[in-house]
Order: structure tokens, then C-alpha cells, then sequence
């Protein structure tokens, strides 16, 4: 991270930079694993016709500063907001319906009413980007990589604002949000992608990339996850996991210096950069004086 924000510092004085903003969508694709431990009855349990949530799409937004390292090479710090949102007519039995976390009355602890959940994300970022393939003057691809920390919120409820009066329950669980007393869960996120930039001008590019990301927060799709025991005495234990969530980003890149000289569509580069990451420059011979 500090040799990070070191070599942006040094660039922006340097006005060798380029900005990035872009919105961005997301999707929730499940938990690597299996999540919880499930009740070994869960299927005869659950009510007919439940299953999981489906997403639904909403909007988030991204800010990066990155910074050329070679000419098809750069990184830089990403800054993002995500909303990760879902809908199911009817839930499954999960674990936490049996917790004593869970705010419903007793008659009435696993509804058949439909649910939502609403997760926002933020995130700080390091990101790298390889130009692997110039496929025209204009369009270049790129493989991106990234890794940082995520903010995790979420609210899980009733989608109908009736059951959540008639069972007095505005959530059925929330963290990090104003229904909820508790921070924001801080977690690990990584992941990779691939992406396309097209050359607008000298100083503009239209981005995009599709990537997959695993953020180590079990409250990613609004629900808790709990392990079921029932070795002895029946038991819940709270538990973690990752989750996978796949993103689409569409924004426009501005770049400080016209001649930009780690595009790989642009042959007049700098004198201080060599002609990729994987390969050295050609030396030239200096003039001599007479």
C-alpha cells in the first residue's frame, strides 16, 4: 500500500496519471464451499416452492487513479461503492430462522411471506492491469487483478412494509446500516477479471471490464450464516465464509498527458519508459559533443 500511494504521489507531481470513473452493477453468485452447515432436514423442512434469492440489479459507482509502471503495464487504487441486492417469493429454511437471533415470534419463525435483502459495499482497492493484447490501434484488452478491503452493510426483510408492521419488524437482520447499532463488517476482497479500453482521443478512453471478486463476508446476500450441530445437543455457531460476486464496470478514463506512453497504440513513448513489463527497452547510443 505505501509503495503504492509513494509512486502515485511521485506521478501526479510528475502529471503522469490517469483518472478513472465508472459505474458499475453486481450480482451475487453464491458461497464458495457451501456456506453453512445445513439442518439435515432442510428439504422437508422448507416450504414448497422456496428457493434461494434471485439478484436484481442495482446501480454503484468507481473512482481509480492509476499509474503507468511499463508500457503495457499499470496500477493504481480503486475506490468503489457496490449495492448487491436479491428477492425470493419464498426463503428456504436457513439456520438463522432457527437462531435466537432471528426477531419473529415463535409461532411464526420461518415466514412464508417474500424476502429481500439489500447489501452495499465499499471498497479500497489495489489494482493491476496488463495490456496483454493491442487488438487495433484503438481497442486494447487488458487481465486486471485486485485486492484490498470491503465494507460490508446489508439489510434482510420482508419486501412488503405490512408483514414488517403486523410481526413488528422493520429487518429481520441488519448490520451497518441506519437499522442496525453495529459498523460496517470489514473483509477481505480479491479477485481478477478482463477488460477493454477504446481510444477516444489522446487524453480519453471508454472502459470496461467483467470481473469476479470473493469477499470473505458471510452477510453478502443479507443472510448469516450459522453451522447446525446435532452431535449431543443441538446447536447453531455462527460462521464466516466467502462469497463470490461478479461486477460489469462502464466509464471513461481521462489521461493527464497527451502522448500517454504506455499505450500500446502509440509509438511515439516517453524516453523514461521501457517498451513493456516483460521485455527491455533498446538502448540508444548517445550523441556525442564536439
Amino acid at each position: 500500500m505505501l509503495f503504492i500511494l509513494i509512486l502515485l504521489c511521485e506521478t501526479a507531481i510528475g502529471q503522469v496519471f490517469r483518472v478513472r470513473l465508472s459505474g458499475n452493477s453486481s450480482i451475487f453468485l453464491g458461497e464458495p464451499g457451501g456456506g453453512e452447515v445445513s439442518h439435515p432436514r432442510k428439504n422437508d423442512l422448507s416450504h414448497p416452492g422456496s428457493h434461494d434469492f434471485k439478484s436484481l440489479i442495482r446501480p454503484g459507482a468507481e473512482l481509480e487513479i492509476i499509474s503507468p509502471v511499463a508500457a503495457d503495464f499499470e496500477m493504481g487504487i480503486q475506490f468503489g461503492y457496490n449495492q448487491v441486492s436479491g428477492h425470493t417469493p419464498k426463503a428456504p429454511l436457513y439456520n438463522f430462522f432457527l437462531s435466537r437471533h432471528n426477531p419473529l415470534p415463535d409461532i411464526y419463525k420461518y415466514p412464508d411471506n417474500a424476502l429481500i435483502y439489500d447489501t452495499q459495499i465499499l471498497n479500497t482497492l489495489l489494482t493491476a492491469r496488463w495490456y496483454f493484447l493491442p487488438y487495433s490501434r484503438e481497442i486494447n484488452i487488458f487481465l486486471k487483478a485486485f485486492g484490498g478491503v470491503a465494507f460490508v452493510g446489508t439489510d434482510f426483510m420482508f419486501e412488503d412494509p405490512v408483514h414488517r408492521i403486523d410481526y413488528d419488524a422493520s429487518v429481520l437482520f441488519a448490520r451497518g446500516t441506519k437499522n442496525s447499532e453495529y459498523p460496517k463488517m470489514a473483509a477481505f476482497n480479491g479477485g481478477a477479471g478482463l477488460g477493454a479500453t477504446y481510444r477516444l482521443s489522446d487524453r480519453f478512453d471508454i472502459y470496461f471490464d467483467a470481473t469476479a471478486s470473493f469477499i470473505n463476508s458471510d452477510i453478502v446476500n443479507g443472510v448469516p450464516n450459522f453451522d447446525y450441530s446435532a452431535q449431543g445437543e443441538t446447536s447453531l455457531t455462527r460462521t464466516n465464509s466467502f462469497a463470490a460476486v461478479a461486477q460489469a464496470s462502464v466509464g471513461l478514463i481521462f489521461s493527464a498527458v497527451p502522448d500517454r506512453r504506455y499505450h500500446r497504440s502509440n509509438f511515439t513513448r516517453s524516453r523514461n519508459t521501457r517498451s513493456g513489463l516483460f521485455g527491455s527497452g533498446r538502448k540508444t547510443r548517445p550523441v556525442k559533443r564536439r
